[in-house]
């Protein structure tokens, strides 16, 4: 804070201890004054984001609303959804595992760079060529949603329930968003260390803002479906990303 008057930083607080309103003195030029309203709302803000509305507890409240915790039932698929490749092992062992306790018969592993990498862990896991399989086209996480939903092996006129796996943070959203897409979602989130979950956390809450404010996390309208389509019949192509050994991701995709 500082003074109104001289610009000086160094102000101490004045006046009787239980004022409604604080004032304060500049020990330079002995000025007394009350902070102004821009000052004060700068605290109230820097309040809520400490309290009600950081990052932490926006992420934590759209996971609770949710995200169906995993009671241990069978799904139709696992479905690994990739955040990097620095993430990749801890997603690979945990699908992997539920694959080997018999939970589902087929791991769909998604996203542009992170599939084919996961579908590799897998198998050198233990996982059958025939019992995993991947896209490498995703490129965010509403994608990881619509291209699951155009390239996993299931039964279209079902609607198939899913474990999904990916990260604590990452996992309210992506439910919700699986979810639009017509999949019954059991959340299965993986842990991340400390110094991974700071780097995401800001991250995660920046896309949850963005994705309300473009409406990504409504169900999707046709219009969305058919854009979605025009692009994907391309990429397809252009990246060969349904072939889990070619796949080619330009660096400039996004």
């Amino acid at each position: 804070m500082r003074c109104p008057k001289c610009k000086h930083r160094s102000v101490q607080k004045h006046g009787a201890q239980f004022k409604f309103v604080q004032s304060y003195q500049c020990k330079d030029c002995q000025h007394i004054f009350y902070p102004s309203v821009r000052h004060a709302i700068r605290w109230l803000i820097g309040i809520l984001l400490i309290t009600g509305l950081s990052p932490w507890w926006i992420n934590r409240g759209l996971r609770l609303l949710v995200a169906r915790p995993d009671t241990g039932e069978p799904v139709d698929a696992i479905v690994v959804v990739g955040r990097g490749t620095d993430y990749n092992d801890r997603r690979a062992e945990a699908a992997v595992a539920l694959w080997k306790e018999g939970r589902a018969p087929h791991i769909f592993m998604s996203g542009a760079n992170d599939a084919p990498i996961l579908v590799n862990l897998a198998k050198e896991m233990g996982v059958p060529d025939a019992n995993v399989s991947g896209e490498a086209c995703a490129a965010t996480t509403w994608e990881n949603a619509f291209y699951t939903k155009r390239h996993m092996p299931f039964d279209r006129a079902s609607k198939p329930k899913i474990l999904l796996v990916t990260d604590g943070l990452h996992i309210g959203r992506t439910t919700l968003l699986y979810r639009n897409f017509g999949f019954e979602v059991v959340s299965h989130p993986v842990s991340l260390d400390f110094p991974k979950w700071r780097k995401h956390i800001i991250r995660e809450f920046l896309a949850i803002i963005y994705y309300v404010k473009t409406k990504k996390l409504l169900p999707p309208k046709p219009a969305d479906y058919q854009r979605a389509e025009s692009v994907a019949e391309k990429r397809t192509v252009d990246w060969q990303c349904l072939d889990m050994e070619k796949a080619f991701i330009p660096k400039n995709r996004w």
